[in-house]
């Protein structure tokens, strides 16, 4: 926490950078902070820095990766100056990727950074009420959103870093900071749900943005879905300290639900365009529109960070990409469902005979047939993956991807260009997205309702009555007809264990490459045990045999097929290292080791 020491006293000096012309001059260290809540326009300024330091997900963490989904089991990153630093172990609390900011573009720093507005939005909300502003409705809006901006780092650090400190005060220049103690996982999280109610409670902070000037802004929705996913973790194995919160996170996820829905959130179930195979493959591309009646009324919040085209640096080699990404596994192509039966294609309690992923454990009444491996498949497979016999357009004209042996888009070891795993990404790309096509692919969605769906189903799974059992499937069947499954085919559950594996089977699915994969295997498991379906990642080769293919699964990253793909699997890896510097001087000053166990 040397960072928040130095951050403390650059704030209490100066109000830091912002987009508002009037700081160029203001912020020279002659100005106190009340004299800065004295002028609306500094005010107004200074609540603009509370919006600093949003990280733009997707493909911009370390070197054009989403290191989350690089390090789950539903992907590998086949650039070595990525994830692999990962993957082979050598991250250490002196030296990791996420403390690595080669380019500004890309998210880095998070310790430094949401410690940075966590201290802001304190410094804000003690001033706000004597604070001067141009309108006296701004008071109660910006509050709010100050609020929902401190859930939403709050939120942010407990994830990547497990236990932190809660801090809502203004720490003075002679603060010793010797009684700083990180908090028990419970009182994060209710403080977090606390801080999303205090937004809730506000008069003129809107449901929805409707003005695309205010494109940026915290609403009641974003409130809300935070608060969804804080209660949905606080009750989960890994936070939960053997105490069971799951009735808890039932009944706020209930009311979130329904606030959302009575507020105008949908699905997004009906396509604009032929260009797409189904809703869900149109949803990942749409970029929003403000109006009190948009397209899109599903997502909640969204990055304004605009994405050229996604091929480029995460698609095929026929798009003329630089580098193939972060590309999809085998243990995710064999996670989608067979869409006329609605049955998985291995028995969800056991899917592997061994366990490296190896040898399917096939259900045979599901109608997978492994010499058609694609064929039949839940349509949101060819909504995020590009296998063999894809088609994807380049400049208006269909092609088909091969990544068989020879093949246009083979499978290579060590090239940045063609994917190790046989499977390159395809989620929020646009249909045309290719060589010399300059356009945007979908924005980050960072909460939609599909989520809210699935943390409100997994909370009434795991509360287990036959009522909530019920109401878990109900949700799950909801989300598959989106995707295109046939009511005759709904999901259902005779027990608690059996709802319970459908959800997180469910969750896998719908959520997948939106970073969901890799907090949700954490927080199912305890802090001691390794993530042991991260520890062997599978790919597929494919050989040409006539007019046939041979499929042939093997190891990723893996000489021997014994040896794992990625040492990130151990349990150290629950949370990321703080900082060597950061850990060591609150150690010093408080007596208490605040490193992460086993970094």
């Amino acid at each position: 926490m040397k960072t928040i020491v130095r951050i403390c006293i650059l704030v209490l000096l100066a109000v830091s950078s912002s987009c508002s012309d009037v700081l160029d001059i203001a912020p020279d260290g002659r100005l106190t902070m009340d004299q800065v809540f004295q002028d609306p326009d500094l005010t107004a300024a200074y609540f603009s820095n509370c919006y600093n330091n949003i990280p733009k997900k997707s493909r911009r963490y370390f070197w054009f990766s989403n290191v989350p989904v690089a390090l789950s089991d539903e992907a590998f990153d086949c650039d070595s100056q990525s994830a692999k630093s990962a993957y082979q172990g050598s991250i250490s609390a002196s030296n990791n990727i996420l403390d690595t900011e080669l380019i500004g573009s890309m998210d880095a720093r998070f310790w430094e950074k949401y410690w940075t507005q966590i201290r802001a939005i304190n410094v804000f909300l003690k001033h706000l009420p004597t604070a001067a502003l141009h309108k006296e409705t701004d008071r109660d809006r910006w509050k709010g959103e100050a609020f929902v901006l401190r859930a939403f780092f709050y939120l942010q650090l407990v994830k990547w870093y497990g236990q932190v400190p809660i801090s809502t005060e203004e720490y003075p220049l002679t603060e010793t900071y010797t009684k700083v103690k990180k908090a028990p996982f419970n009182e994060l999280f209710d403080f977090i749900i606390s801080d999303c109610d205090s937004a809730l409670q506000s008069k003129y902070m809107p449901w929805r943005i409707v003005d695309e000037a205010e494109k940026l802004r915290m609403t009641k929705a974003i409130a809300c879905a935070i608060k969804s996913q804080a209660a949905l973790y606080k009750a989960s194995k890994l936070y939960c300290g053997d105490q069971n919160y799951w009735k808890e996170a039932y009944d706020i996820n209930q009311d979130c639900f329904n606030q959302l829905k009575q507020h105008g959130y949908e699905l997004y179930t009906k396509m604009q365009t032929s260009n797409y195979n189904c809703a869900y493959a149109e949803y990942f591309v749409q970029n929003g529109s403000f109006s009190t009646n948009p397209v899109d009324k599903e997502t909640i919040w969204q990055s304004d960070f605009g994405e050229e085209s996604m091929a480029y640096v995460w698609g095929t080699p026929l798009q003329g990409n630089y580098r193939c990404g972060t590309c999809p596994s085998q243990n995710l192509v064999d996670a989608y469902d067979m869409l006329a039966t609605g049955k998985p294609i291995y028995h969800l309690d056991k899917p592997y005979l061994d366990d490296q992923g190896l040898q399917v454990n096939v259900d045979n009444t599901s109608g997978y047939n492994p010499s058609k491996p694609y064929t039949g498949r839940d349509p949101r497979l060819d909504a995020t993956v590009l296998h063999d016999g894809s088609s994807i357009y380049l400049a208006g004209k269909k092609v088909a991807v091969q990544t068989f042996t020879g093949g246009n888009c083979e499978m290579q070891s060590g090239s940045t260009r063609y994917s190790e795993t046989g499977y390159y990404p395809f989620k929020g790309e646009y249909w045309n997205s290719g060589d010399g096509v300059a356009i945007q692919d979908g924005r980050w969605k960072y909460y939609r309702l599909g989520e809210i769906y699935l943390n409100y189903a997994e909370a009434a799974a795991e509360v287990g009555t036959p009522e909530s059992i019920q109401k878990a499937m109900e949700l799950v069947n909801t989300i598959r007809h989106r995707a295109g499954f046939d009511p005759s085919v709904d999901v259902s559950a005779p027990d608690k264990a059996t709802a319970i594996l459908i959800v997180r089977h469910e969750r896998q699915v719908e959520l997948a490459y939106e970073e969901h994969r890799y907090f949700d295997m954490r927080r199912w498991t305890s802090a001691n045990e390794d993530l042991t379906n991260e520890k062997f990642t599978v790919g597929m080769k494919i050989t040409k045999k006539g007019l046939g293919r041979v499929y042939e699964r093997f190891v990723i990253n893996s000489k021997d097929g014994v040896t794992p793909t990625k040492l990130s699997y151990l349990a150290k890896w629950h949370f990321w290292p703080i900082s060597a510097t950061e850990a060591s001087t609150m150690e010093s000053k408080t007596g208490d080791n605040w490193q992460n166990e086993g970094w």
